[in-house]
């Protein structure tokens, strides 16, 4: 959404329980535009963004701006101090880069993922203060398990929103890093109970829920048979609305039953790596708020049950520039609309709500 002024910080590190009062830009009171878009960090050539203007970044992401409620995954430590882990890429930023997506439009960033404790116990209890200070609220990520997983709540419009964040990516972080009853660290599904239980949870106090998910095969356009099992489950567990990322390219969306899935929307603020990894783009999801309002009252299975609440989608493909930052193609828009027309297909996603 258009950026206003800061929004009241989480009521403690690594929480996101308070409840945030989106600035709906949409005149419609019935509909809810939700955007959503990839990877960020701020290494090697891309952390001179961080010393643009708060205008520089307002204008640099529109689709984020115009839309009542965005997000996009936050892949680093925000910490200046630590030692790497032993693993092939370690990322890590100051604590600005959360002003900065906060001036862009970014209403909230998941930090569930296989990068946000790359600087050791130092760099997470810096994370963990960075999130307490922060303009805008971090899921997925916290002091302890109850922290990690518990959902944030946005109310756009009269629709309580929830919001989880989780990864599946069986690597070093996991390992580590997985938040604990009294430990630190990022909320997990690779073992699927305690984000499921999460999930029920979230469904259970919401009118609507989105989960966002770091999982995939990196590389791949095509979604991979853990992450169409996934969705399954959340679906049934009565999420609304799936996104991811990890893959560095984007993968198909579309509708899963009453749910609606983006298997994956690429890097998007990322450095150049090679002419695949610089295809990007913003899914935008309109929401029916009146529907979710009314199911909101509802009880039991009536609240997991019934059509979907995502009524249409837009997929606006970007290309990485080579400091970064996502711009409108210009010739290479045909290619682009070809992949993305290909990760659709393959993604066995239908492309209307059923």
């Amino acid at each position: 959404m258009t950026p206003a002024p800061a929004t009241p910080a989480p009521a403690s590190p690594g929480s996101a329980t308070a409840t945030e009062d989106a600035s709906p830009q949409s005149e419609n009171p019935d509909t809810i535009s939700l955007a959503f878009a990839g990877d960020v960090h701020f290494a090697r050539q891309v952390a001179a963004l961080l010393g643009d203007s708060d205008a520089t970044w307002t204008s640099r992401l529109p689709e984020l701006a115009a839309a009542d409620f965005a997000m996009v995954n936050l892949e680093t430590a925000i910490t200046e101090r630590g030692r790497p882990a032993a693993k092939t890429y370690t990322f890590r930023a100051p604590a600005k880069a959360l002003d900065k997506l906060a001036a862009s439009g970014v209403d909230a960033v998941t930090m569930a993922n296989n990068h946000a404790a790359d600087y050791g116990r130092q760099g997470v209890e810096d994370t963990l203060a960075a999130i307490g200070k922060s303009p805008i609220p971090v899921v997925g990520f916290g002091a302890d398990e109850k922290k990690a997983y518990e959902p944030l709540t946005v109310m756009v419009k009269g629709v309580r929103v929830g919001v989880i964040g989780s990864m599946e990516v069986p690597e070093e972080t996991y390992a580590n890093w997985s938040a604990g009853p009294d430990s630190p660290g990022v909320a997990q599904n690779v073992r699927r109970d305690r984000f499921t239980q999460a999930a029920k949870e979230a469904v259970a106090g919401h009118d609507l829920v989105v989960a966002f998910l770091h999982w995939g095969t990196e590389g791949s356009t095509c979604p991979n048979e853990r992450q169409v099992e996934t969705a399954r489950i959340l679906r049934d567990a009565g999420v609304d609305v799936i996104v991811g990322t990890h893959a560095h390219r984007p993968q198909g969306a579309g509708w899963n039953g009453r749910a609606f899935v983006g298997y994956g929307t690429g890097n998007f603020v990322w450095y150049n790596t090679s002419r695949e990894s610089r295809s990007s783009g913003v899914l935008t999801l309109t929401v029916d708020a009146k529907a979710a309002r009314e199911r909101g009252d509802k009880e039991g299975e009536e609240r997991t049950s019934g059509p979907s609440l995502v009524r249409a989608y837009t997929w606006t493909p970007k290309l990485i520039s080579t400091g970064g930052v996502p711009e409108r193609p210009t010739a290479s828009a045909a290619r682009l609309d070809r992949l993305a027309e290909s990760a659709r297909t393959c993604s066995g996603l239908a492309q209307g709500p059923e």
